[in-house]
């Protein structure tokens, strides 16, 4: 079952804690600290497999979670790793945050990418043995793995995009010139996903043959939700080259052209991104198909209408009696490879502004005085506070001394705190 846009929840493991123990065996009175470490969390990663042309797994896998480390053990063990966790995702999948809305990851151009990192393992009480700290009973807790709530958008990989109204014959065509074998009916809305076709070299007598995408056809007011909605356009973002179906069977083809072309326009892509004005300025090739089926002269009278608005030559075809076809695939290839051998207009790239914050270390934090107590912000004594036990003594001491060591205390007493104040370090609350 084809689906293109879900919602996942990725967790990647918990590191393992760290315990703390001392040896007891027979004939070794001093045996010392011997808690282990705990193990690594497992990572989550994707990774492309070309195989796949659907996110329909994740369907039914709203949430991803991968092992957690294991707690560490006596005799200074090493607790064991989690294991990571690979996930296949089609090429051309692209990840983004749900939160902020930020593009994470475009899987169209990586083979694999870890996008939740495991947490590390907690060190063990034997890891903090010195030569003035003969007996620690100290012991760290695992860091929590990363989270993401992330959507996933499939966006095909094609180099040609077909589009028009519904039943004006797309599929029928792409069916005649690649493998590919599209629902065909003589209703509107056959065509329900897109699909894919490679033109492979050598049809029709072309060089490099061309990957194609039909989507399903738009109706007036699409942008707007109306028919299948434009959701289906995200499929063309990546195409070089759009091949524009009219039906000669209509009426009139200018108003289908007309049409087709504003919602184009007024397509606005994942995130409300605009991409409108990037499909309608696409080099584009316009057809009239069908034309088997209405008299010569009223043919004429119709295209010659239709050709006042389009800047380039209208091509008439029959794609079920393969008329002209030949024709159309050459001159697809030829836009196509215009349209390579452009460069790529370079992104305007804004020159980072440094600040103080991108040259001190990590044992910068600072203090805020709260309604309820003090709060201490900074990556470094975060990073000790999720790793401590808040309910173990010596692992608590271990900690006051950090305070100390990194001025912490200090500041603390300059803002004002006094013994008994509440003191909260990432989320955790502690008295001074």
């Amino acid at each position: 079952m084809f689906c293109d846009k879900v919602e996942v929840k990725i967790k990647a493991g918990n590191g393992g804690d760290g315990i703390a123990s001392f040896l007891h065996e027979k004939y070794k009175e001093f045996g010392g600290p011997d808690g282990g470490d705990g193990g690594r969390g497992g990572d989550v990663i994707l990774a492309v497999d070309d195989s796949l042309n659907t996110l329909h797994y994740f369907k039914t896998h709203h949430e991803i979670r991968a092992e957690n480390g294991e707690r560490g053990k006596k005799r200074k063990s090493h607790g064991k790793n989690g294991k990571d966790l690979t996930i296949k995702v089609p090429r051309g999948t692209v990840v983004i945050d749900k939160s902020s809305e930020k593009e994470i990851v475009d899987m169209t151009n990586h083979e694999t990418f870890v996008i939740a990192r495991g947490g590390d393992g907690g060190y063990g009480n034997a890891h903090f043995v010195s030569s003035v700290r003969q007996a620690p009973r100290a012991f760290e807790l695992g860091e929590p793995g990363e989270e993401v709530e992330a959507v996933f958008e499939l966006k095909m990989i094609a180099d040609v995009g077909l589009i028009g109204l519904p039943n004006v014959g797309k599929s029928t065509f792409l069916s005649v010139v690649s493998a590919a074998r599209p629902k065909i009916a003589n209703y509107e809305f056959t065509t329900l996903i897109p699909n894919l076709g490679v033109v492979e070299p050598g049809t029709f007598e072309t060089e490099s043959g061309f990957i194609a995408a039909d989507i399903p056809g738009l109706i007036e007011g699409a942008s707007k939700g109306k028919g299948l909605g434009d959701e289906f356009l995200r499929h063309i973002e990546r195409t070089k080259v759009l091949v524009h179906f009219l039906d000669a069977t209509h009426e009139d083809l200018r108003a289908d052209y007309v049409t087709i072309k504003k919602e184009l326009k007024e397509y606005k892509g994942g995130r409300g991104k605009q991409f409108g004005a990037k499909l309608s300025s696409l080099p584009e090739i316009v057809i009239v198909n069908k034309i088997d089926a209405v008299p010569q002269d009223d043919l004429k009278k119709k295209i010659g209408k239709a050709q006042e608005v389009v800047s380039s030559k209208i091509i008439p075809i029959s794609a079920v009696a393969h008329k002209n076809i030949p024709a159309l695939v050459h001159e697809i290839e030829k836009k196509l490879k215009k349209a390579k051998s452009k460069k790529p207009e370079k992104e305007e790239v804004k020159e980072k502004t440094f600040t103080i914050r991108d040259v001190v270390s990590r044992d910068v934090f600072d203090v805020q005085k709260e309604k309820n107590g003090y709060i201490v912000k900074g990556t470094k004594i975060e990073k000790f506070a999720i790793r401590t036990d808040f309910s173990d003594k010596h692992s608590m001491m271990r900690f006051r001394d950090i305070l100390t060591k990194m001025g912490i205390d200090k500041e603390l007493k300059r803002a004002g705190a006094e013994e008994g104040d509440k003191i909260e370090v990432a989320g955790k609350r502690f008295s001074l």
